[in-house]
């Protein structure tokens, strides 16, 4: 069992998907690319909002549903990614992604129907992460020998979290130069370029692991989960335009919503083997990582939906100037993720308060701005607390996966990384813009009525009505920006604070989390798809 064992490591680290005539020192780099590419993937680019919407004649809302889309189709991946990897070749898999990849980004650069759009968007989101997992769970072995999720888990999500970054940075720039279509056809260009690598160097006979069929898959459930979320994300997207309950698209929606989350948990707590299983939602400490990813939505939420509009309204930022920013955060990501495995591996730091470290530098960030808030502050004074943001997002993401990869059985791993991404990419985001701008908004309103009854002609701003009107606006943005900055601040306070006073522990505070090896996750999928056959035949 142990030669067993030792062979199948050293299989893995020479990265065997590749054919013989690739140097091996390109194997692991050539991987990387890959996985960078795949995650520019996204059908319809957010950043890019302003720019499509004027395109296709669309409202904001309309682009925002379908970026939304594709994070929904990317959660509910997560309980079929083992299946679909014991069920088909490598190769297979990250060809018909690529493939995948160039339709649904040609169809949302083309296509002004958004119903189509939305879904080329879900279905994307759905092979980025079959693709990216397939990748990378090639290269675990080669990142760390002795499977330690300490060590797996920063350099994964520096990768995965520095690329939504680079998206955003790539979409910026192809805006600044070009136009939005440009993304999609650079994009579209890069996948048919990993189609041509895949096709011609990898091995058509690979598999990581033995061959399981399709037995006992849920796919009603999951249907009903992805209608669930798409519901949702619909009510938190156009609530605002629609003016919530008062709008008969949101009340039908809501009914939905409510009728399919009865139906799914209906499902999962009357059939045997569920999309997600009950018993998914008790696992330990599932509410508390839920809460505490919410939070971190919340935070990190501040920058698209407030930032954006002072770098926008106040600063004139254009898009290549937003792009630049992103770079900030990317340090950060980076600097995050070492001090997680430091904090963690080489200090022994307990889990609680790493993620109190991460929500710290959340703070820091809400902080910086509320005092950075101004007509005259340069471009370099943000690149800070973009790195102070950036660190919090990757630190509390660290942390708080490896937390659940201690938690949860390996049978509900899947399913729970599902749930968590309710919170995390599916409706989290819209979730708590929705909150923000309705905050913002009120807090506009107020500040309006405040300012507008202090200006008249002798006004020392007061000018050419334009020039008055251009100058109020200003002023108020800017100190309705302030104020949403200082409840932030606070809103960080009492996440710290709450954090201090639980007491809940990481099962093992200094030990190691490691990943099964390849045959035990084999005969892990192989048991439960016979006691599903077995299951079906009684």
């Amino acid at each position: 069992m142990q030669a067993t064992s030792n062979g199948e490591t050293a299989d893995a680290r020479r990265i065997m998907v590749w054919k013989d005539f690739v140097p091996e020192f390109l194997r692991f780099p050539l991987m990387l690319l890959i996985i960078v590419i795949f995650m520019l993937s996204g059908g319809v680019y957010m950043s890019a909002a302003a720019e499509i919407s004027g395109s296709h004649a669309w409202i904001k809302e309309d682009v925002l549903m379908a970026g939304y889309a594709s994070m929904t189709g990317l959660t509910v991946a997560f309980p079929l990614l083992f299946r679909i990897l014991y069920r088909f070749r490598t190769r297979s898999i990250l060809l018909v992604s690529a493939a995948a990849f160039v339709i649904c980004d040609y169809v949302c650069m083309t296509s002004r129907y958004l119903p189509l759009v939305v879904l080329m968007s879900f279905i994307s989101g759905f092979f980025r992460i079959l693709s990216t997992f397939t990748c990378w769970n090639t290269l675990q072995l080669r990142i760390t020998p002795k499977r330690d999720f300490a060590v797996f888990f920063p350099f994964l999500f520096t990768f995965i979290l520095g690329s939504v970054q680079l998206t955003d940075i790539v979409t910026g720039y192809c805006i600044s130069a070009f136009e939005w279509r440009a993304m999609h056809r650079l994009t579209i260009g890069a996948f048919t370029l990993v189609f041509a690598l895949v096709f011609f160097c990898m091995r058509r006979s690979y598999r990581q692991a033995p061959y399981v069929p399709f037995w006992g898959i849920d796919y009603i459930g999951g249907i009903l989960w992805s209608a669930w979320l798409i519901c949702i994300v619909f009510i938190f997207v156009y609530g605002e335009h629609y003016d919530w309950l008062d709008s008969g698209e949101i009340r039908t929606a809501a009914v939905f919503a409510i009728v399919l989350l009865a139906l799914c948990l209906e499902r999962a707590s009357s059939i045997r083997h569920p999309y997600i299983s009950m018993k998914t939602f008790s696992q330990r400490n599932m509410i508390p990582i839920f809460i505490l990813f919410g939070c971190m939505s919340m935070m990190s939420t501040m920058v698209s939906s407030v930032q954006n509009i002072y770098t926008n309204a106040v600063l004139g930022f254009d898009a290549r100037h937003n792009a630049d920013l992103c770079w900030g955060v990317v340090a950060g990501i980076a600097a995050g993720a070492l001090f997680f495995h430091t904090a963690f591996r080489r200090l022994g730091w307990r889990i609680k308060n790493i993620v109190l470290s991460g929500f710290t530098a959340f703070f820091l960030y809400q902080v910086m701005l509320y005092f950075l808030v101004d007509a005259s502050t340069e471009k370099y004074m943000l690149y800070l607390p973009m790195a102070f943001k950036g660190a919090g997002v990757s630190i509390v993401y660290t942390a708080l996966t490896y937390a659940l990869a201690g938690s949860v059985s390996f049978a509900c791993y899947f399913e729970a990384m599902c749930v968590i991404g309710f919170i995390r990419t599916s409706f989290g985001g819209p979730l708590n813009s929705a909150i923000i701008t309705d905050l913002f908004n009120h807090i506009s309103q107020e500040t309006r009525n405040d300012l507008g009854s202090s200006l008249d002609m002798m006004s020392p701003v007061a000018g050419t009505f334009s020039e008055t009107y251009a100058e109020f606006q200003r002023q108020m943005t800017m100190a309705s920006i302030k104020e949403i900055y200082g409840y932030a601040a606070i809103a960080a306070i009492l996440v710290i604070t709450a954090i201090l006073a639980s007491d809940y522990r990481q099962p093992a505070r200094t030990g190691i989390i490691r990943m099964l090896r390849p045959s035990q996750l084999w005969r892990n999928v192989r048991q439960a798809a016979y006691r599903a056959l077995k299951a079906r035949g009684e």
